[in-house]
C-alpha cells in the first residue's frame, strides 16, 4: 500500500509524506519496524509506545496540512483516536464486520467483497462502504505463476509462526511430524520456511540446537524468496494466521494445525490476554479459553471462514505429530484432492487488480495539494 501511495503521488506531482504507526498488539514479533524499514517509503515509523503516546496526547506529530489515516490491521480504536489526533479523516480497510461497532468513527471502509458489504450493510449507511477487492491477494498474484515448471518429487512446506514463542513451541512439534511422516513415506522432501518477521539471532537461538535434526531430515531452511519456495510446494502444514491466504492465493493445499496441549502458551485477542498476563492467572485463564474454543469448534483458517466451510483441512485439540503426520500422509496419497482443494483456494481469493489505486482515488481529496504543500498518509 505504501508503494502505491508513493507512485500515486509522483504520478501527480503531489509530495506525499508516508508514515507507519504501529500500534500494541499483543500477536506482534517485534519486527514489525525493521522490516518496514527495508521494505517501505516510510518517512517515518512509530512503534507501539510512540503510538501510545500520540494517542494519550502526550507526543504531538506533525503533519501538514492535509492527509488522512489509514486502518490496516489491528485494533480500530487507535486509527480512529490517531486521526481525531491530527484532525485527519480516519479511513479503514476492513476484513470482517467487526468494524460495524466503530464505523461511524471513519469516513469510508473498504471492503475485500461485495459479501462483507452486504453483511454490513444494515448496520453501517451504505455510502461509507466501498468496495475495493483483496489488497493482499492483489499484492500476491504475481507470484501464482512461479511454481509453473516441472516438479521433482513430492514437497511439504513446514510453517512454525512469525514469532519467537510460536517458533519455540512448533518447531519441535514440526520436527517429529516430519519424521513420523518420513518414516512412512522416505522420497518426502521438506523445506522449513522462516518468517521475515523472525529476527535473526531468534531463528538461530531457536533454531540452532535442532540444527542435526534438520539436517538428518534433510529439511532447507527457506528465508528469502519465501513465496517462491512455498509456490513449489505441494502441501503445506501451518497454523492458522495471514499466511494461510498466502498460501491459498498461490493455490497451495494446506493442514491447519491448532495444537491446543499447553494453553498457557497460546495468545489470544482482545482483553483475555492482557488479564491472563496477571501473575498466577495464566494458566487459568487459558485453559478456560481453550476449552471454550474446543467446544464451539469454529473455523481457523481465514479461507475457510470465508468460504464457510472446511475448504481445506484443519485439525484443532489436543494433538500429537503422528496425528499430523498421519492427515498428511492421507492428503498427499490423494492427488486429485490436493488438485481439488489448491483450485477451489484459488478461486476463494480471485479480485481484480488496482487495489491499492481504487483506494488512493477514495482519499484523493483528502491527498491532492498544491505543490507547495505536503500531505501525509499514515
Amino acid at each position: 500500500m505504501a508503494q502505491a501511495a508513493a507512485a500515486w503521488a509522483r504520478e501527480r506531482g503531489t509530495p506525499l509524506g508516508i508514515s507507519l504507526v504501529l500500534p500494541p498488539c499483543q500477536f506482534a514479533s517485534g519486527q514489525e519496524a525493521a522490516y518496514a524499514r527495508r521494505q517501505g517509503p516510510f518517512a517515518r515509523i512509530l512503534g507501539p509506545g510512540a503510538c501510545l503516546a500520540v494517542v494519550a496526547g502526550l507526543r504531538r506529530l506533525p503533519v501538514s496540512n492535509a492527509g488522512c489515516v489509514l486502518h490496516l490491521g489491528g485494533d480500530l480504536w487507535y486509527t480512529a483516536t490517531l486521526g481525531r489526533r491530527l484532525r485527519f479523516p480516519a479511513f479503514a480497510y476492513a476484513e470482517t464486520d467487526l468494524v460495524r461497532r466503530r464505523a461511524r468513527r471513519f469516513a469510508r471502509i473498504f471492503l475485500p467483497s461485495q459479501e462483507l458489504a452486504d453483511a454490513l450493510a444494515s448496520r453501517v449507511p451504505p455510502e461509507r462502504l466501498a468496495v475495493v477487492g483483496d489488497l493482499r491477494v492483489d499484492h500476491l498474484r504475481s507470484f501464482r505463476g512461479l511454481a509453473g515448471g516441472p516438479r521433482t518429487g513430492t514437497r511439504v512446506a513446514l510453517l512454525p509462526g512469525s514469532r519467537g514463542w510460536l517458533l519455540a513451541g512448533m518447531l519441535p512439534f514440526l520436527l517429529d511430524t516430519a519424521g513420523a511422516m518420513r518414516a512412512r513415506r522416505a522420497a518426502l522432501r521438506f523445506v522449513l520456511i522462516a518468517s521475515p518477521f523472525l529476527a535473526p539471532d531468534v531463528l538461530e537461538r531457536v533454531a540452532g540446537p535442532y540444527r542435526g535434526r534438520l539436517q538428518a531430515l534433510g529439511i532447507d531452511v527457506v528465508r528469502d524468496d519465501r513465496l517462491r519456495a512455498l509456490a513449489e510446494c505441494d502441501l503445506a502444514i501451518t497454523m492458522p494466521g495471514t499466511n494461510t491466504v498466502e498460501l491459498a492465493t498461490l493455490g497451495v493445499p494446506m493442514l491447519v494445525v491448532v495444537p491446543l496441549n499447553e494453553p498457557a502458551r497460546i495468545r489470544t485477542e482482545g482483553l483475555s490476554e492482557w488479564i491472563s498476563r496477571l501473575p498466577g492467572l495464566r494458566t487459568a485463564v487459558k485453559s478456560v479459553i481453550a476449552w471454550r474454543f474446543t467446544r464451539r469448534r469454529q473455523l481457523v483458517a481465514w479461507p475457510n471462514r470465508k468460504a464457510g466451510r472446511e475448504v481445506t483441512p484443519e485439525i484443532v485439540g489436543r494433538l500429537t505429530p503422528a496425528d499430523v503426520a498421519h492427515h498428511a500422509l492421507d492428503l498427499l496419497a490423494d492427488r486429485a484432492r490436493l488438485d481439488r482443494i489448491g483450485a477451489e483456494l484459488r478461486g476463494l481469493y480471485a479480485t481484480p487488480p488496482g487495489v491499492a489505486q481504487r483506494m488512493l482515488d477514495e482519499m484523493a481529496p483528502f491527498l491532492s495539494t498544491r505543490p507547495d504543500r505536503c500531505a501525509a498518509l499514515a
